[in-house]
């Protein structure tokens, strides 16, 4: 038996209250493999078994219902705790912004723009990946985070700052290369990559109620494995407009016309909300409505 991990405690009560990994899954942000070992990680390190496994779903062991018990108290006097140290330690802290990798110039302008107010904290980029983004939220080790993917935890707030259309991205030697824009019945026989976990947001099934374009292509776990599949032609992949217009060499960027807006956000905890997080929204939703930021098509109103 080894040490119980704060993250494991985290993990048990989402799948305990969803009984089933695949929606715990869903509300932590990660893989479903990922959250099967770091349950049975915990079961080995409480010397038991927590959670009976059945083709429905989970139910609970006597030893499981009490770790729900416990875990539940012991989380909530980890946000206590939490709370009442950053509350002491914000003053001198550090403002920190996350978002994709495929989006770092953007999040470097804007952090930029909130600093050259002098803000009381300073804020900073931390490039993650859109599978990790709201993990870092929950976990406090992120206080905003720039995101394309759909809200389904109550515990976060987001506005959307700008509407994106969807496009494709195509090998140069693709034979719809030379297109002003493709449609979904181009794509037909086209295959799609298929992302491992979570995914690309982009490939959100809320953003496509009539199910994907094309068919299953190769698998991918990021966007340099992506972006070689596309390169050597063996599929294509959603993506959206590029800052700057720049585009990855020997990959061409199709507008899809009967594709979905893609709905850019920043997101922040609820219940950590700051005035300097306040202040940080409503500068980049101010720059975003003025259009000084790189306006990929119609925007929404602000929620």
């Amino acid at each position: 038996m080894g040490a119980v991990e704060i993250r494991q405690v985290e993990y048990f009560v989402a799948v305990a209250e969803e009984l089933s990994f695949t929606r715990a899954a869903q509300r932590l942000s990660m893989t479903q493999p990922a959250l099967s070992r770091a349950i049975r990680a915990l079961e080995k390190n409480v010397g038991g078994a927590l959670l009976v496994r059945t083709p429905h779903g989970v139910t609970l062991t006597a030893a499981g219902r009490a770790m729900l018990d416990e875990g539940r108290s012991l989380l909530a006097r980890v946000a206590d705790l939490t709370s009442r140290v950053r509350g002491v330690a914000e003053r001198n802290a550090v403002l920190t912004v996350t978002g994709p990798g495929c989006d770092a110039s953007l999040l470097d302008r804007l952090v930029r723009s909130y600093n050259d107010t002098a803000p009381p904290r300073q804020a900073r980029v931390i490039v993650g990946t859109p599978e990790d983004q709201l993990e870092r939220l929950r976990s406090g080790r992120a206080d905003i985070a720039l995101s394309r993917a759909t809200l389904q935890d109550p515990g976060l707030d987001a506005v959307v700052l700008r509407q994106e259309p969807c496009r494709v991205l195509l090998s140069d030697r693709h034979r719809l290369a030379g297109r002003n824009t493709v449609t979904r019945a181009d794509l037909a026989e086209e295959p799609l990559v298929s992302w491992a976990g979570t995914g690309t947001p982009l490939a959100d099934p809320a953003l496509w109620p009539a199910g994907l374009p094309g068919r299953p292509g190769p698998d991918v776990s990021d966007g340099l494995q992506m972006l070689a599949v596309v390169r050597l032609g063996q599929a294509c992949a959603l993506a959206v407009p590029q800052e700057s217009g720049a585009q990855a060499e020997g990959t061409v960027s199709i507008p899809l016309a009967d594709g979905p807006l893609v709905p850019l956000r920043l997101v922040w905890p609820r219940e950590r909300i700051t005035p300097q997080i306040r202040s940080f929204v409503r500068r980049t939703a101010a720059l975003f409505r003025a259009g000084q930021e790189y306006d990929a098509g119609p925007r929404q109103e602000l929620e």
